[in-house]
């Protein structure tokens, strides 16, 4: 028999601001090494708050993900995923506003109860959720607007119309993706019949100051193999994998060191390809283990280099990522490969776009000639494009708050 939690509280607080709204994410999902990832959902956390609205964070883990530090099987309860979540929302402020619970049993968790948590969501203005992480339906249906952000696009669309996995698309009364070629001809994959509204990544730019002293080389946060590869009308969606072995030798032509905090299994063949083509290689459960840490190596790095998921750059998505607006708010420029994006943000200073391997080293050229001009753009690109307030006050508007 699963064990209940014992350390639940029922108590519901009365808002403390004009409004609530009740994000929803996968920060407890990933938290060996997800420094990155925790800010992915934070960002969302902490700008509704810096707007004025009262936060409710709530997460749902299935049994099967939860685990110790040791990557071992344990109880939702006692495992290293509720530790993570717990000394997160402690370091940022909203530990009396976080809930964690069972996929299949709501009432096994921590922090909040889903009792408390239904009975706030009626007096809630919205609910964000995330790549769709919350099912639950007693609180998505006690909320009046129901809010859904894609953080992946293709592939969600290509799961759910092709393979016909649930990503949770039902039920919300607004759709938006990080795409940003949603809605145009250019946009090469699905739409499941939804009217996809784009929307930058938000970053709370009051947590990514400028560093006087930017790091010597140029760096990424990545994933080698994060998921299988999906089809699509006779066209293949893959990983950033793919891409980076299509640019292998770049760091022999150019004269900066390129470095790749990557999560990629010590057996993984390709890793000793990329060793002897002159990438360094760094563990992100060192440099990304937690968001402080992560900020950390962001902050300390000269810029970033990186390539996308293959699929992002096949679908022409205009996908933009989270990580990159992070880089650009703490001042530090950007070359990222080309999934559309540069159709609708302004590149070439601060944020230069790439397709090939000369296009790449070009690139990375012209941020040395030039860097301290390009390091003061990408601060201000972030401040034009992803701060907090304006993409979620857009999102608020645009779902007709």
């Amino acid at each position: 028999m699963r064990r209940r939690s014992q350390g639940r509280t029922n108590m519901v607080a009365a808002p403390t601001s004009s409004g609530l709204v009740i994000v929803s994410g996968a920060i407890a999902t990933h938290p060996i090494g997800g420094g990155g990832n925790t800010w992915a959902f934070l960002q969302y956390v902490l700008g509704f708050r810096n707007l004025g609205f009262d936060v409710l964070y709530v997460e749902e883990l299935p049994p099967t993900g939860c685990f110790d530090a040791h990557w071992q099987p344990a109880p939702l309860e006692v495992s290293y995923n509720a530790r993570y979540l717990l000394r997160v929302a402690r370091d940022f402020g909203f530990a009396e506003r976080v809930a964690l619970w069972s996929a299949t049993d709501p009432h096994v968790g921590i922090g909040l109860s889903i009792d408390a948590v239904v009975s706030l969501a009626r007096s809630a203005v919205a609910v964000v959720n995330l790549s769709g992480r919350l099912h639950q339906p007693d609180v998505l249906g006690a909320v009046p607007k129901r809010i859904y952000i894609d953080l992946d696009p293709a592939f969600t669309q290509i799961w759910q119309e092709v393979y016909g996995a649930n990503m949770n698309l039902a039920g919300h009364d607004v759709h938006f993706t990080v795409g940003l070629c949603a809605g145009t001809d250019r946009w090469n994959a699905p739409t499941c019949g939804i009217d996809w509204k784009p929307t930058c990544p938000p970053v709370v730019l009051s947590e990514w100051t400028v560093s006087d002293t930017p790091g010597d080389r140029y760096t990424t946060v990545a994933d080698w193999r994060g998921y299988s590869p999906v089809e699509w009308q006779g066209r293949w969606y893959g990983q950033k994998s793919e891409e980076f072995l299509r640019i292998l030798p770049l760091p022999t032509r150019v004269g900066v060191p390129l470095e790749l905090c990557l999560a990629i299994h010590p057996d993984e063949p390709d890793l000793p390809r990329l060793l002897a083509a002159g990438w360094h290689v760094v563990d992100p459960k060192i440099h990304a283990a937690t968001p402080e840490a992560y900020r950390h190596y962001v902050g300390g790095s000269r810029g970033e280099f990186t390539v996308v998921k293959n699929g992002y750059r096949v679908g022409h998505t205009g996908w933009f990522s989270d990580r990159t607006a992070c880089y650009l708010a703490a001042g530090r420029p950007a070359v990222v490969q080309e999934t559309g994006f540069s159709e609708v943000l302004p590149t070439g200073l601060g944020l230069l776009s790439f397709s090939t391997e000369e296009e790449a080293a070009a690139a990375l050229a012209a941020l040395e000639a030039a860097y301290e001009r390009h390091a003061t753009a990408a601060r201000e690109l972030a401040v034009e494009w992803f701060d907090s307030g304006r993409v979620l006050q857009r999102i608020l508007e645009r779902s007709g708050l």
